[in-house]
């Protein structure tokens, strides 16, 4: 029974989701009004909606199609509301500050980025970070204790290798993305085969600039694959509304649906 309302996005009461747009279990979505916002919901079973990859898949179609109508702040999977008092309501606690994320958002979109090394053995990438495996040595003269403090340190010694050599392409990557996005946000991944992931907001003026400089780090850094995905609804730069309207503390940060997505598109 549909007893709970389903938010997938905030946006300004100048925006309506689009005709005939359905939601879960077929529900109609909505414009729920407070003041200067609406929230783009649909009834629900008050159980909510289990994370599964259809359901991830129809929220975003859903939060894609509200972003055509007008700048979007969207919101987490799972944003659940026991009735549309409560969305209003909640609406009504929290305007201002959605309607400063709102503003900062505007209608600009996120472009996820992954940066992984090449195999081992390909475009001349050599083994450095595994030379000092060689630097202690005969491992046949040592004991069981010795061998295992050896490894270790061995294996320390390459993930700060790693490490240095990740912080240093993402520093440099970045400062050149940058330029042509409102906002970045990157992560050092000190693997053997994955060097960072990054995320950038831009706004849709700025998009063939942004892909003209990442052709261009592509052919600069042949060592290295680049995957870019996107546009998306720019879930990694705004409070999630669904913190927003729960009260929890504004943190910047993915969603769990962005966060479901990056796995299934970087390996």
């Amino acid at each position: 029974m549909a007893s709970a309302c389903y938010v997938y996005g905030i946006q300004s009461v100048e925006c309506s989701p689009p005709s005939g747009l359905a939601g879960f279990a077929g529900s109609p979505v909505i414009a729920i009004r407070c003041r200067a916002l609406i929230a783009a919901a649909s009834l629900v079973d008050a159980k909510g909606v289990g994370p599964t990859p259809e359901n991830l898949l129809l929220h975003e179609e859903v939060v894609e199609a509200l972003q055509l109508a007008g700048p979007l702040l969207p919101a987490r999977f799972g944003t659940v509301l026991p009735s549309d008092e409560a969305v209003v309501e909640a609406l009504a606690e929290r305007q201002a500050a959605l309607l400063f994320a709102l503003s900062r958002v505007g209608d600009r979109v996120e472009l996820g980025l992954s940066v992984l090394r090449n195999p081992p053995g390909s475009d001349g990438e050599d083994s450095s970070v595994d030379r000092g495996a060689t630097s202690f040595g005969d491992s046949t003269q040592m004991g069981v204790g010795a061998r295992y403090l050896r490894a270790k340190l061995v294996a320390h010694r390459r993930e700060a290798s790693l490490r240095r050599e990740a912080a240093a392409l993402a520093q440099g990557i970045d400062g050149v993305l940058r330029r042509h996005a409102i906002e970045s946000c990157y992560t050092v991944l000190p693997t053997p085969r994955l060097a960072m992931r990054a995320a950038y907001l831009v706004a849709p003026r700025q998009l063939g600039e942004f892909h003209k400089a990442f052709d261009e780090l592509r052919v600069v850094h042949r060592d290295h694959r680049f995957l870019l995905s996107g546009p998306w609804p720019p879930y990694s730069f705004v409070s999630p509304p669904s913190a927003l309207l729960q009260g929890e503390p504004v943190e910047k940060g993915a969603s769990l649906l962005a966060a479901a997505a990056s796995k299934l598109l970087w390996p």
